[in-house]
């Protein structure tokens, strides 16, 4: 049996499975997909307090635990200009070593120190960098095919998939990803998918 890949979700994937009603038990089974959220998508989710979305914020923590997803934190120290509850990295046995891939993807960017958004305790675009990160050695699904980080990573051969043309396909969720990566990108996630894995 082929190993499973490892699967990193944008944010803006909760909406779409949340519009279209989709069990992610069932569209991506565990015994080919291992999903996963960086630490910074997971605050985005957090920040979700608006009235209006409250089934929304409801279908993401069911289907994290229905799913096990799990949070990908890189090693890092505390930072103190921040409160305990929006600390981005971890410490030993939490965080998980970055690869130089993601290392030299990050420095790309050098993250601005700006003002933070208003609905969210991050700084502009600092989601989409770290989650593009992974694309090195993981595939990451998203919506987001505008100019920035994610399609940057694209472009540059990483394991970005887009799901925007999902919906004329006609195929499973599943099978949408595995037909949008090449046999050499599959081998590479299958490969890599036991070595950059969160610490639990």
């Amino acid at each position: 049996m082929a190993a499973a890949i490892n699967i990193f979700i944008d944010s803006n994937i909760w909406n779409f499975l949340f519009d279209q009603q989709i069990d992610l038990s069932v569209a991506l089974p565990s015994d080919k997909f291992r999903l996963y959220i960086p630490r910074e998508v997971e605050l985005e989710a957090g920040a979700i307090v608006r009235p209006e979305k409250a089934e929304l914020k409801a279908f993401i923590a069911a289907t994290i635990a229905k799913c096990d997803i799990q949070t990908d934190r890189l090693f890092g120290f505390h930072d103190d200009s921040l409160p305990p509850d929006e600390q981005r990295v971890g410490g030993l046995d939490e965080g998980r070593w970055v690869s130089p891939e993601e290392a030299a993807f990050i420095e790309r960017y050098k993250l601005k120190i700006a003002k933070k958004r208003p609905t969210t305790p991050l700084y502009p675009k600092e989601a989409d960098i770290l989650l593009a990160a992974r694309a090195s050695h993981s595939v990451v699904l998203s919506l987001d095919d505008k100019r920035g980080p994610i399609r940057d990573a694209y472009q540059q051969g990483d394991m970005v998939v887009f799901l925007t043309d999902f919906d004329k396909s006609g195929l499973s969720l599943g099978d949408f990803i595995l037909k949008s990566l090449s046999p050499a990108q599959i081998a590479k996630a299958q490969r890599l998918a036991s070595k950059w894995v969160p610490k639990k």
